[in-house]
C-alpha cells in the first residue's frame, strides 16, 4: 500500500481507517503539530460500534424470554490527551498501531477548532 498523507484540522473526531476491505497492518504514523503558534493535544483511538456486528448475541433475561444484548460504542486510547508542543512530531510504530482493521476504525481527535496536525500513514 502506498503512504497516506492527511492533513486534520479542527476538533472533530476524523477516521483515518482508508482501508476497510482488506487485511492491512499499518506500519507507522508520524503526527507533527503543524499549528504556527499553538500546541495541541491529540486523542487518537480505536473505534468499533457492535451493533454492526453480524453475529446475533443473545442472553436469556430475568423474564425467562431470549433477550438480544444491547450494542454499545467500544473506544480503545492509543493516545489520549498527549500535548505536542509547536513544531514536533511524534512517530508511532508498529507495535503502537497493531489492530485488526476489518474489526476497529482508527480515529484522530484533536484539542480545539484551530488545531492543525498533519499525518503521514503507512
Amino acid at each position: 500500500m502506498s503512504i497516506i498523507y492527511k492533513n486534520i484540522t479542527g476538533n472533530t473526531a476524523t477516521d483515518l481507517n482508508v482501508l476497510r476491505e482488506i487485511e492491512y497492518t499499518y506500519s507507522s504514523m508520524s503526527l507533527c503539530n503543524s499549528h504556527a503558534s499553538d500546541s495541541v493535544n491529540v486523542d487518537l483511538y480505536l473505534y468499533r460500534n457492535t451493533s454492526s456486528d453480524d453475529d446475533k448475541r443473545r442472553v436469556i433475561g430475568e423474564d425467562g424470554n431470549w433477550n438480544e444484548i444491547e450494542r454499545v460504542d467500544v473506544i480503545y486510547y492509543i493516545l489520549k490527551a498527549v500535548k505536542l508542543p509547536i513544531g514536533a512530531t511524534l512517530l508511532l510504530d508498529e507495535s503502537s498501531l497493531s489492530f485488526d482493521n476489518l474489526y476497529y476504525q482508527l480515529y484522530i481527535k484533536l484539542s480545539a477548532s484551530d488545531s492543525a496536525v498533519d499525518i503521514i500513514l503507512k
